[in-house]
């Protein structure tokens, strides 16, 4: 058996990470297609080319060796990120500044940026569509069927069949909404009904009780899933990708301002765990696990951190401010401090992967 969950976790990471990033790479492809920019590179991963055709139009598919990742490549870029022009790019005729990216108004580069983290959002909620219109909408009573020993539930005092009324002065109306709030904040000021009497109580998550985890469960059951309609599952589906995005920036803005810890923060290899147990939870799950992966990759790549499609937004916003492409210098000094601030972000989401995995399978 641990054969098969050392083979079934890379597998669903690589299934997931794969998917994702076709879509978003297809977004920026389709964009620039559409406002005439030749796209010279399709690639699907990194390496020694394992398969490539090259299409009517001049791009070249390509599969590499390492599946982590992939890119497009544009014409008159000197690399995939699109941040630098090709130093022929200067040189270009007439002819070939029409279909060079480099060579398009900021309008239409700004376009082709943010098209690729727009298609995982969109690609995230017509995937949501389509589920919450077969299974329907699931609605989970805020009940407490378990709670775990050692847990930051048992030790705040919370008991089976509590029902939860207000977390932090927010009313609770599902289960949802308590693992919402398990996710934002560290300290929860609690309120439940425990046998017809309203009970306050207090919870601190802290990496000894596991970080952001509360520690309750509830029964899952048929009964919870509500029908609905193609559009009403097209709405709540939109209401779920905004939710996503508005806590997963109230987190970054916690982290950033050191009240909340970047302990639970997940990097490739946490990731890998997630996709892996996820994909153990059945199809459903693992469905609902690449929907969470896609709008957070789409919103990661519209933060405004240089590299990212979000930092070239940046650049293109003050270029029309200041009407004129910004200093060459001052623009490898940002790109080079955006790396600097991805490879620390990578190194630490590193460490509490390993430390986390260690944990979970020595302790």
């Amino acid at each position: 058996m641990s054969a098969f969950f050392a083979i079934l976790y890379p597998l669903s990471f690589l299934v997931v990470l794969s998917l994702v990033v076709i879509v978003h790479e297809f977004g920026h492809f389709w964009a620039a297609r559409l406002c005439g920019v030749k796209v010279e590179e399709f690639s699907l991963g990194f390496g020694r080319v394992l398969w490539s055709r090259q299409d009517k139009k001049g791009t070249t598919w390509k599969v590499c060796q390492i599946p982590m990742g992939g890119y497009v490549k544009m014409f008159g870029d000197a690399d995939a990120s699109s941040a630098k022009a090709d130093e022929t790019a200067k040189e270009f005729t007439e002819e070939e500044k029409k279909v060079s990216f480099p060579h398009q108004s900021l309008l239409k580069k700004a376009f082709i940026s943010v098209a690729g983290p727009a298609m995982n959002y969109i690609f995230a909620i017509v995937l949501l569509t389509v589920f919450l219109s077969i299974f329907g909408i699931i609605v989970v009573p805020p009940v407490i069927s378990e709670v775990s020993k050692g847990s930051a539930a048992e030790i705040a005092g919370l008991q089976k069949d509590d029902r939860f009324v207000m977390i932090n002065g927010n009313p609770i109306h599902e289960f949802s909404d308590v693992q919402r709030f398990v996710q934002l904040d560290s300290t929860l000021e609690i309120m439940v009904l425990r046998n017809g009497e309203k009970v306050p109580l207090t919870a601190h998550l802290t990496s000894e009780t596991g970080g952001a985890i509360l520690g309750v469960q509830a029964v899952m059951t048929r009964e919870y899933f509500k029908t609905v309609s193609v559009p009403e599952a097209f709405v709540e589906s939109v209401k779920e990708a905004w939710k996503i995005t508005s806590d997963t920036l109230v987190i970054l803005k916690r982290i950033v301002m050191r009240q909340r810890s970047a302990d639970d923060m997940r990097g490739p290899l946490g990731i890998a765990e997630a996709s892996g147990d996820a994909a153990r939870g059945g199809a459903v799950s693992f469905v609902l696990f690449i929907i969470q992966v896609s709008i957070g990759i789409g919103l990661v790549n519209l933060l405004p951190i240089p590299i990212l499609d979000g930092g070239h937004l940046l650049f293109y916003a003050i270029e029309a401010v200041i009407r004129r492409p910004i200093n060459e210098k001052a623009q490898n000094m940002a790109l080079n401090i955006g790396l600097a601030l991805l490879l620390c972000l990578l190194i630490v989401t590193s460490w509490n992967d390993i430390v986390r995995i260690f944990v979970r399978l020595f302790r």
